[in-house]
């Protein structure tokens, strides 16, 4: 296993929860490993893309309303982005999805 794979490994074994905890819990006493920085970049830029496409979809759906709008291209825009925003969570599972029944 290389040296990338096995700090990846790592990362995957953090909780995230508990690492955030320590830092707030006690920001200049905290000693963070390599795998606990690379997974709080890793989060932050995966929370910042989420943010945005979250944005982009708000917007979307605030065109679209009333959806009374024949606007198929337009429709299958705000589609792909609640596809866009529920892969990118998918890092936080178990979340439910609601399946409308």
């Amino acid at each position: 296993m290389s040296a990338s794979e096995a700090l990846k490994a790592a990362v995957a074994k953090l909780d995230m929860i508990d690492l955030c905890g320590r830092i707030v819990a006690d920001p200049d006493g905290v000693r963070a490993t390599t795998a606990e920085v690379l997974a709080l970049a890793m989060a932050t830029e995966g929370l910042w893309a989420i943010a945005l496409e979250a944005s982009l979809l708000v917007s979307a759906l605030e065109r679209s309303m009333p959806w009374a709008s024949q606007d198929a291209e337009h429709h299958e825009h705000v589609v792909l982005q609640i596809v866009t925003v529920r892969d990118l969570l998918a890092f936080m599972r178990p979340i439910p999805i609601p399946t409308g029944e």
